[in-house]
């Protein structure tokens, strides 16, 4: 089988040895590697570096090897290739085989202790770590060269950007090699008995350099970092307080990506002090370890410093629990429950950790039993394969059988437990037929019938699909359908691959999935090319249409739809298409790129006109229904109110009339439609010399979508789709041109006038308040955050309105408090804040609020004594509790409490920026250049954590603070340093 991979005809070899190493074809890929240089168009490049691509090989092999043998000779095998890689000094992935080594030979030392740890163990395992320390210092000293070099040259980043780059890259790898080499120590120093005896000069050595670290690098991640290794080796050394110390600063530090991992470890550390102490405090290690356990995130659930958090803190949780003198029976009971759950998590991970879990768990009466396979008697050939297989494939159908006759009867827990049994079984026993066939087809040569193999191979590859193994089905898949053009199997085979990178492409983020599209895109061609009068091929058209909308190859995607044969399915991928355009437009004006999505709206107006003008028939598809919804906001978009007006109206596709005969085609049509309805009659009204009919159908177009959504449940969706329409209007108030903005405000005046006169329904009165609101915003000037005039009229409208509605209702409560900051009644603002918070302080809308109620006070103040107060509020917050602490956060404690949440990303850089931006006005009211000063820290500091500031935007709004604070305390303004996302990806 080997040869026959090797012969990959027309696929670029690096693409060919990463799909392998995927599938797991570890000796395959070696085997190819080997013969590399007998294929004709290789890239020198890879052919250079034979030796490194074989090193990443053994070790995927090692890291997948379930044999402690056969892991031992991968590693071994990929240390010797990495050595042979190396005696090439001067080649450019040398630095790249360096660092390599450096952690293949760390990784083997952390290998060496695992399971039960013995002095021969420990002595292997030191072995490992100094080598491991040999290299990274043989790399620190290579890359403090080269940077001594550079700066002797004095590079201009703006005018050597590529000097500049490759300078952030060598101090980059230097900072994480000596990260690295005293790491590599720490461990080393570990493996003696008595570390502070034995051990001293390679502690003492690694002391000297992280706190070097902490001290010239602290805003580089890898300088914080040293904080959590000063704390292990001062805890090494026998001087408790001080690792308490650095370990306390660790756990505490911001909660930045590059930083978490340290942060797990150093709770652990902690935890593990405390429970040394005598007595143990366990509860002071919970409280350390429990809010860091609580926001563990999916990808860092398999992370050793996860595993030892979870182990340290389950025993202070089990400490607890046999705590009889001092805790509640019920406290004991959730204490044993809340270690039991962690180190069965722990448990399903391998690691270091795991013999003391087992012995853990023992302790709670808890056995674990390792999981085996599945195993299968070895085949004599490959024919008696094929024929196992066709035995194995007949039970797998028996079983589906009784599981579809399981489905249909009424559910037990007898009968849960039975399916669950089939369902092992089924499992089991695909995983033999996969087995057999493997090994059947190792039997494979020269002379072995063709129509033998590709029978093996079709078997193989839909058992695989059957057992939901899409890469391995991709690889057997693809390589079925070039070797057996034109067969049923061959089609089957490709068909199978198809549909399994469609799936992989699911669970792949966007921006690691090239290959994959690739892949997908190479096989889709070859199916149609190969079976071109099949219909199952045909398919492979329609993905490749999606494959290209996907990529955002609009024109490569509208060429094929133009290719195809006119009908329902070309105009349903021209709709499909239009939106896509209209989307990909929306996205570009996000982006400050309006000029371009002009065209490209244009565009999507075209594609959609045609989508739609290709319905024949009365049954309209939802999909047309919503075409439509979008074609007439384009229209609309286009000041061209009138053709959206047709587009709603039109006698066989229009969406007004639709939706009352069809129904809504998914759950947000509704409020999208009447949502667009309601901006056309507007644009028409206000083009209109008597605008009384557009006024009334308005109004009942209103009364429609209030209808639509009926009860408790229809009132929070309207709520939602109110929002959302006083968004847009606030969207198109940015920008209309000053006289379409007064008419507007007008006409929509008048009309929500009338819907407060003529309404009780709570929902509409909220949206009518929430629009006045946003009506008067955008009358304020530009920088502007005191309602005056036009604007406070309105504002106060909106007021009135939600102080009616108000009552307990946090929601309504906070908008009257936002209005009223808008109109300047600042104290009054934060009585009505405070109010809430002191039902829900979580309430983040609200402390964002206050917080800016306190700023735009303090700006207000004539005095600067007081006006440096209210400031300090602002950052630090005020009105204190029944419990002393303040009700309202301020900046400060706001952005610790979004830092480190995706979610709260946003709130997070717009709390950072306030920080510094209240502490320059601070300064600058009282004249203090210090506090002034430490502004400038506040932006610099988070720079060097989070480089991209939150965004483009953000990120230009701190860039222009921070000028104005370095000319305002004399400095040249300078402000922040030029932004390249490769080197944030690697300091991430």
């Amino acid at each position: 089988m080997t040869s026959h991979f090797a012969r990959a005809d027309g696929e670029p070899a690096e693409d060919f040895l990463k799909r392998l190493r995927a599938a797991r074809y570890f000796d395959t890929a070696i085997a190819y590697l080997n013969r590399l240089d007998q294929y004709p168009g290789v890239d020198p490049e890879l052919m250079s570096a034979v030796s490194l691509e074989k090193a990443q090989t053994f070790i995927d092999a090692a890291v997948a090897s379930r044999s402690n043998q056969e892991r031992e000779q991968f590693l071994d095998d990929a240390e010797t290739s990495l050595s042979e890689f190396l005696q090439k000094a001067n080649h450019p992935r040398a630095s790249e085989a360096q660092i390599q080594l450096g952690k293949l030979q760390l990784f083997r030392g952390n290998q060496s202790l695992m399971g039960e740890v013995d002095a021969e163990k420990s002595e292997q395992a030191r072995k490992h770590y100094l080598a491991s320390v040999k290299t990274f210092d043989a790399i620190i000293e290579n890359l403090k060269a080269k940077l001594a070099e550079m700066k002797g040259q004095k590079i201009d980043p703006d005018n050597e950007p590529e000097k500049a780059s490759l300078r952030d890259t060598y101090r980059f790898e230097y900072l994480q090699a000596q990260v690295s080499a005293g790491e590599t120590r720490v461990l080393a120093a570990k493996t003696f008995d008595d570390p502070p005896k034995q051990a001293k000069p390679i502690l003492d050595e690694a002391l000297k350099r992280f706190t070097e670290m902490a001290d010239k690098y602290a805003n580089y991640s890898q300088g914080a970092i040293a904080t959590l290794y000063l704390g292990q080796i001062q805890e090494l050394l026998g001087n408790k307080s001080k690792a308490i110390e650095h370990y306390k600063e660790m756990v505490e530090t911001i909660d930045a990506d590059p930083l978490r991992d340290a942060k797990f470890e150093a709770a652990a550390g902690l935890i593990n002090i405390y429970m040394g102490e005598s007595p143990s405090k366990f509860q002071a290690g919970i409280d350390v370890g429990k809010p860091l356990e609580k926001g563990i995130r999916p990808n860092e659930k398999t992370a050793t410093s996860v595993q030892r958090l979870r182990v340290a803190l389950a025993k202070a949780y089990l400490a607890k629990s046999v705590d009889k003198d001092n805790q509640k029976a019920t406290d004991m009971k959730r204490a044993k429950s809340s270690g039991r759950t962690l180190l069965n998590e722990a448990a399903k991970i391998p690691g270091a950790h795991t013999e003391e879990v087992k012995q853990l768990l023992s302790g709670l009466g808890i056995t674990q039993e390792e999981a085996k396979l599945p195993t299968a008697e070895q085949p004599k050939s490959l024919q008696d394969a094929l024929d196992s297989a066709r035995t194995i494939l007949a039970a797998t159908q028996n079983i589906e059988e009784s599981l579809k006759l399981l489905d249909q009867e009424k559910e037990t827990d007898e009968l849960k437990a039975q399916k669950e049994a089939l369902q092992d079984d089924l499992r089991n026993t695909y995983s033999i037929g996969v087995q057999i066939l493997r090994a059947g087809l190792g039997m494979a040569h020269s002379r072995t019938d063709t129509g033998l193999l590709t029978q093996a191979r079709h078997f193989l590859a839909y058992t695989l699909y059957r057992q939901k193994q899409y890469r391995d089905t991709v690889v057997v898949g693809s390589y079925l359908a070039r070797n057996a053009p034109g067969t049923e199997a061959g089609l089957q085979g490709g068909l199978w691959a198809l549909t399994s990178l469609q799936f992989l492409l699911i669970d792949v983020p966007k921006d690691e999935n090239d290959g994959l599209l690739t892949q997908l895109e190479q096989l889709g061609d070859f199916l149609m090319e190969t079976w071109p009068d099949n219909p199952d091929a045909a398919k492979a058209q329609g993905v490749r249409i999606q494959l290209l909308l996907q990529k955002d190859d609009y024109e490569g995607a509208k060429k094929l739809i133009a290719e195809m044969k006119k009908g329902p399915e070309q105009g349903t991928f021209q709709r499909l298409l239009g939106q896509l355009l209209y989307n990909r437009a929306l996205k570009m004006r996000i982006d400050g790129k309006g000029d371009q999505a002009a065209p490209i709206v244009a565009d999507a107006a075209q594609v959609l006109q045609t989508g739609l003008d290709s319905i024949s028939g009365n049954l309209i598809p939802g999909e047309a229904m919503q075409a439509a919804v979008v074609l007439a906001r384009v229209y609309q978009e286009q000041d061209n109110s009138s053709e959206a007006i047709k587009v709603l109206d039109h006698p066989r596709y229009g969406p007004m009339k639709l939706i009352k005969s069809q129904g809504p085609p998914n759950k947000n049509f509704t409020g999208d439609l009447y949502s667009i309805a309601i901006k056309v009659l507007f644009a028409e009204m206000i083009a209109a010399d008597d605008p009384e009919a557009l006024l009334k159908r308005s109004t009942g177009v209103m009364e429609e979508l209030r209808a639509a959504y009926p009860g408790k449940t229809g009132q929070e969706k309207l709520s939602r789709i109110y929002r959302r329409m006083a968004q847009d209007l606030s969207n198109e108030l940015k920008t209309a041109p000053p006289a379409k903005k007064d008419k507007l405000i007008k006409v929509f005046k008048v009309f929500l006038q009338r819907m407060v006169e003529t309404t009780n329904d709570e929902a509409t009165l909220n949206w009518a308040g929430q629009t006045l609101i946003v009506m008067g915003k955008e009358a304020m000037p530009p920088g502007a955050f005191k309602a005056t005039g036009q604007a406070a009229e309105l504002i106060q409208s909106a007021a009135d309105i939600f102080k009616k509605q108000m009552g307990n209702d946090l929601s309504k409560r906070y908008q009257y408090a936002s209005a009223l900051r808008l109109l300047g009644q600042y104290k009054s603002a934060l009585s009505e804040l405070e109010a809430i918070l002191k039902q829900n302080q979580m309430m983040l809308d609200a402390q964002i609020e206050a917080a800016l109620a306190y700023e735009y006070w303090a700006g207000e103040q004539k005095n600067a004594g007081l006006s440096s107060r209210v400031y300090n509020a602002a950052l630090s917050g005020g009105r204190p509790g029944a419990n002393g602490k303040n009700v309202i956060w301020g900046w400060g404690l706001i952005s610790k409490q979004t830092n480190g949440r995706k979610e709260f990303r946003d709130k997070f850089f717009q709390a950072r920026y306030h920080v510094g931006l209240c502490r320059y006005l601070e300064g600058k009211k009282a004249n203090k250049k210090a506090t002034m000063s430490q502004a400038i820290k506040d932006i610099t500091q988070i720079e060097a954590l989070y480089p991209d500031m939150g965004g483009a935007e953000q990120r230009a709004k701190f860039d222009a603070l921070l000028k104005e604070v370095q000319k305002a305390v004399g400095e040249k303004p300078t402000g922040l340093k030029p932004f390249k996302p490769a080197a944030a990806k690697a300091a991430a």
